[in-house]
């Protein structure tokens, strides 16, 4: 046991610590590449650097003691800039280890897929959203509450009407229900959807904070995309649209 205690101490505590650091950068990385964030995490990378330089090779007392007194702040500077992308961080870690995704009946995706497919070949807008492990409930308090059963019908009333309320914001779905509609969603600011609509945009700033599947079709091409885990996909058809709702955005990962 002293044995194991000594090798732990000098070898595997070591190791944990660099892969789990490793897997926290890496994680971090991933939710804030494609961001300015990044280039603010680089910038402090770059002053990290400096400092190690400054203090530990060079020597340099004034520069190392101006940069010792930035770090004293750094846990505060840090979490005012970074405060979407810590936030974004926790809920996707809340929702792997609490979160129970509810997967939507078969009958009620058919019902989901009719509608996209009716409302792409009229070009008629429309932004679906669907719920997994994250829960939507503060963007689903925007909207007017239906708590619905999933509907060809339903679908078709709210988004086929430009003089009705609901036409132009999002409806979300959860536990197999349509909860509400007319919702808001957060516009992402990636240069990738500067040239699409709002609704685009929507939907890819829902999927950059949340890890649900967005669904949008164009009025101006009624082309069918589907935004998840921070990516935009277009022109999918209608049976990988179907596969996408069944795997809660799995099979888009999938090369």
């Amino acid at each position: 046991m002293k044995t194991f205690v000594i090798f732990y101490n000098s070898y595997i505590s070591n190791v944990l610590d660099i892969l789990i650091l490793t897997l926290i950068l890496y994680k971090i990385i991933l939710i804030i590449q494609g961001t300015k964030a990044i280039q603010i995490f680089i910038g402090i990378l770059f002053i990290l650097g400096l400092t190690v330089v400054s203090r530990d090779i060079l020597h340099l007392k004034a520069l190392s003691w101006l940069l010792g007194n930035f770090w004293f702040a750094a846990v505060i500077i840090f979490a005012v800039i970074f405060q979407t992308e810590i936030r974004n961080l926790l809920a996707q870690v809340g929702g792997h280890l609490w979160g129970s995704k509810s997967k939507v009946k078969d009958s009620y995706v058919v019902e989901i897929v009719d509608a996209v497919k009716d409302l792409s070949s009229s070009m008629w807008g429309c932004l679906v959203v669907i719920e997994n492990e994250i829960g939507l409930k503060n963007f689903m308090d925007t909207g007017v509450s239906l708590n619905a059963d999933i509907s060809r019908e339903l679908l078709l009333s709210i988004f086929k009407n430009k003089s009705a309320p609901l036409h132009d914001g999002a409806i979300i779905i959860s536990n197999a229900r349509i909860i509400s509609a007319g919702c808001v969603l957060p516009l992402s600011h990636a240069t990738s959807v500067k040239l699409f609509g709002t609704r685009h945009r929507a939907a890819l700033g829902l999927s950059e904070v949340t890890d649900a599947v967005v669904v949008v079709v164009s009025e101006e091409t009624g082309q069918i995309s589907v935004a998840h885990d921070s990516k935009l996909y277009g022109n999918i058809s209608l049976l990988k649209l179907r596969e996408i709702i069944n795997t809660g955005g799995k099979t888009l990962r999938i090369k």
